[in-house]
């Protein structure tokens, strides 16, 4: 089994037991839920996190070459790549912390967040960033230091999430 692979499988297991150990503790303390207007704003989040993450996948489709899901032999570096490094694992952790919020337990908003962005650090932190260097070298280091990693500029997003995909090369 592939790397990628497995590196899905492992997020998967930590999702189910992220939720499903907030869900339990939530259930077990009986918590009192939160108010309905931040539980529409975790949807609201999930639905936003949308874009970044359907997009993303389309343009490592259309033009980063991949190996396989989660895999890539070719730098992107525009469209929405061009405001942030990673938007797909920002994507992720706005729809995870959207889907806590959702939920709307303290435990299981806490369980689900902490453990979704701490997923999202360390793996950018300890496995990708090492490894695009060592595949992309010198271009993905210009890179990086152009692109922020998850903090993307609110404009630069607003204005590539604003026109439609380029299906061009980057």
């Amino acid at each position: 089994m592939s790397k990628c692979r497995v590196r899905l499988i492992y997020w998967l297991v930590l999702v189910f037991v992220s939720v499903g150990g907030g869900v339990a503790v939530d259930v077990a303390l009986k918590t009192q839920a939160f108010p309905w207007w931040l539980r529409l704003l975790g949807l609201a989040g999930m639905l936003l996190a949308r874009y970044p993450l359907q997009r993303t996948g389309r343009i490592l489709k259309d033009r980063g070459e991949a190996e396989e899901w989660g895999c890539t032999t070719h730098l992107v570096t525009d469209d929405i790549y061009q405001c942030v490094r990673h938007p797909h694992h920002l994507g992720v952790g706005i729809f995870m912390t959207g889907l806590g919020l959702l939920i709307g337990h303290i435990w299981s908003f806490l369980f689900i967040t902490v453990a979704q962005w701490a997923w999202v650090l360390a793996f950018l932190l300890i496995v990708e960033e090492p490894e695009l260097a060592e595949k992309f070298g010198e271009a993905y280091n210009v890179y990086r230091r152009r692109v922020p990693m998850l903090l993307a500029n609110p404009r630069c997003l607003a204005r590539i999430m604003s026109q439609p995909l380029d299906r061009g090369e980057s």
